[in-house]
């Protein structure tokens, strides 16, 4: 009786333990950090993005000419469900990329490529 016992004190205890380090920390606030990044090959330069901010509407950028951008981080409410980002660039060869990602919270969650000399590439991430 007494084995029997202390194997089920011993196995509560790791449940317990199981069980609280296994809950994942709610973000309390119900908002998210989110940063956008997009990067061209050496061969090619970014000309426009497009993005969801802070309020949900689309943020737009145009006339870039660099091979990066990296939006500020944002601060995206539980309202916003879906975020979106996109960017369009000219590449010299086929052989030309652009990459889009979405960071939440400091994490990468999405990545997409396009290649060519139209480089367009675009993303979404919902919540």
């Amino acid at each position: 009786m007494k084995n029997i016992f202390k194997i089920l004190s011993v196995s509560f205890i790791v449940l317990t333990v199981s069980v609280f380090y296994s809950c994942k920390k709610d973000n309390a606030s119900g908002t998210h950090k989110v940063k956008f990044k997009a990067e061209t090959s050496s061969d090619a330069k970014l000309s426009a993005v497009a993005y969801t901010n802070e309020s949900g509407n689309v943020t737009n950028t145009s006339s870039l000419n660099s091979s990066s951008f990296a939006s500020s981080e944002l601060t995206i409410p539980s309202s916003v469900s879906i975020i979106t980002f996109s960017a369009n660039g000219n590449g010299a060869s086929a052989g030309s990329t652009l990459k889009v990602q979405i960071y939440v919270d400091g994490n990468l969650v999405k990545e997409n490529t396009g290649t060519g000399t139209v480089l367009t590439a675009s993303t979404t991430y919902s919540f």
